[in-house]
């Protein structure tokens, strides 16, 4: 038994990395959880001279976007310039984590290898990593016809849609990285042959920080239509049906909370981290906001952005529900349900300004100016394609139109402005709302609901959401990114199981006392508690909003039954497609 005293560690600090689409942010935690440095590298203002505009470059195809992966490079050399220019003592973080954003992937050479196996601390990080390590820069596509046909090449190996859902948890979909590389080896197979590794964001963050080639982590690689979530390991049907040789070029994925390894001896010597500083497996954003959530049981998590999600964590692998099926970051197997709407801010933001002049404090008095359940009117947009129901449109119905009436089809022009307003959010809530119900999650008094993104700072449309789900809707405010937050905490964390909760001594190597070790959740309870309670529901609202909930849902039946536009316009017109 080892009688050595426990060391101090109450000094020690915590670093999470978020490489997001527009920025590069890191947060310094102490070891009770609080904050004491920030910093932030925004692409397009600090680092000009790569052109970006919202972080990316246009592609050479319409729908084509690229990042030269040098920027995220050069980005995070300046952000630890500006963390020492701030007095931040980084030989004292003793555990960094990452998290990054999921579009793209980056596609070693062999010099890019060799030339991250051999960090000189002589010149800067961007100065040995160049373009010439890379075969090339990091690609994605949004709604592109070409990626619609690699995935359903994908479909056609594995059996169907269905089966490859059943395997992966996605739907494959652009946006997600395996449909991605097998265009890359179509459309560029030479530099495809020439590529030695495949890394995503995240784990091309850890791999800059180790200086080896790091792995891709269980819950990112979810979100590639390559990883079979059951088994944990890469799909080897998938491997062969999506590129030659994928297999070679892709580390062994590797559990969330697992270790990358140490800093490179690069950062000890060029900004003085100390040499057995841990890095722990980057995983992706919306992963890593759920680790900074405290107490997750009876949690919906609704990001209120440009395009509205839902974030669910839950101990069954569901892949036959709609959605994304993804690994928990936090919790061995347990998963982490997603659900991506297309039609949210950008419909809500158009709203505002057909009836408000864009004015959000003109729309909220129209929000308060209309009752609960908006007189029975109710307006669908879906400007853009809907994922959940397959729909795309805009359907009014008020209080008078019969369900089976032919004016059911056509519904109304417009309503009065004051109920236009309420229309829109009350109907994407009900949306929302019926999503969730159909995942077989019962909302009651103990549910919280957890707003989040730019539109959740309005608590009129908090309020409709507490009315509509019929729970408390709370509100993040942490002192820094939930994305940011969530690394720090799991850098924390692996410091406490991997050094802290064990004796190192090499003639032991035994748990320090007499309590178990304690799970993630538990660690973190000692953090501080941001969530801050923004409404309540209002009493009796279930009553009013129960039968509008079925009529919404025979609305979205009428509108997924009818053609949507943007296919009708394809068949009349291939190139129509690109135009839209």
């Amino acid at each position: 038994m080892c009688h050595r005293a426990p060391p101090d560690y109450s000094l020690n600090t915590y670093m999470g990395i978020h490489l997001g689409i527009e920025k590069l942010e890191a947060v310094i935690l102490n070891s009770k959880f609080e904050l004491i440095h920030n910093a932030v590298i925004r692409y397009d203002v600090d680092l000009p001279e790569y052109k970006t505009q919202k972080g990316v470059n246009p592609g050479v195809d319409l729908d084509q976007f690229e990042v030269n992966p040098v920027m995220y490079i050069k980005a995070l050399h300046i952000l630890f310039n500006c963390l020492v220019s701030q007095g931040a003592d980084l030989y004292k973080v003793a555990a960094i984590a990452g998290a990054a954003h999921h579009h793209g992937a980056i596609y070693w050479s062999l010099a890019g290898l060799r030339a991250l196996c051999g960090l000189s601390a002589l010149t800067s990080l961007h100065e040995q990593l160049t373009e010439k390590c890379f075969t090339l820069r990091s690609l994605y596509w949004v709604n592109d016809d070409c990626i619609h046909t690699q995935c359903s090449a994908m479909d056609k190996a594995v059996g169907g849609a269905r089966k490859l859902k059943k395997i992966t948890g996605s739907h494959a979909f652009a946006g997600l990285t395996g449909p991605e590389i097998r265009n890359v080896h179509v459309t560029y197979p030479d530099e495809y042959q020439r590529t030695v590794r495949i890394s995503l964001i995240s784990s091309f963050l850890a791999s800059l920080l180790t200086g080896t080639m790091a792995s891709i982590d269980h819950s990112d690689g979810s979100l590639m239509n390559l990883l079979d979530i059951h088994e944990k390991e890469w799909s080897k049907v998938l491997l062969e049906a999506c590129a030659p040789e994928l297999a070679s070029r892709l580390m062994p994925p590797i559990a969330t909370n697992r270790l990358q390894g140490r800093i490179n001896k690069y950062y000890v010597t060029r900004w003085k981290f100390r040499s057995d500083c841990m890095i722990v497996a980057a995983t992706n954003s919306n992963s890593s906001l759920l680790a900074s959530i405290k107490d997750q049981e009876n949690v919906i998590i609704l990001s209120l952005s440009q395009h509205d999600m839902i974030i669910l964590p839950t101990m069954e692998c569901n892949t036959e529900e709609e959605g994304q099926t993804m690994c928990h970051p936090t919790i061995p197997n347990a998963y982490m349900s997603l659900f991506r709407f297309p039609n949210g801010g950008l419909v809500r933001e158009r709203i505002c300004q057909e009836v408000a002049d864009g004015s959000w404090t003109q729309f909220d008095e129209m929000l308060a100016d209309t009752p609960i359940g908006n007189e029975g009117n109710i307006a669908i947009h879906f400007d853009e394609m809907e994922l959940t129901p397959k729909a795309q449109g805009t359907l009014r119905w008020d209080s008078a139109i019969s369900e089976l009436a032919t004016e059911a089809l056509t519904g109304r022009q417009r309503f009065e402005p004051r109920f236009e307003a309420r229309a829109v959010i009350e109907a994407q809530m009900m949306h929302h709302c019926g999503i969730v119900v159909g995942t077989g999650l019962i909302i009651d008094s103990n549910t919280r609901i957890i707003a989040i993104g730019e539109h959740s700072s309005n608590s009129s449309i908090l309020q409709i959401v507490a009315d509509v789900f019929n729970a408390p809707v709370y509100r993040y405010e942490m002192p820094a990114d939930p994305r940011l937050m969530g690394a720090a905490y799991r850098a924390r964390y692996a410091f406490y199981e991997y050094r802290e909760v064990n004796c190192n001594c090499c003639k032991c190597k035994i748990r320090h006392g007499s309590q178990p070790q304690l799970s993630y959740s538990e660690f973190i309870q000692n953090s501080p508690d941001y969530l801050k309670l923004a409404c309540e529901p209002t009493p009796n609202c279930d009553k009013i909003y129960a039968p509008l909930k079925d009529r919404y849902a025979q609305m979205q039946r009428q509108l997924a039954a009818s053609k949507p536009i943007r296919e009708a316009r394809f068949e009349e017109d291939p190139n129509a497609f690109r135009q839209l």
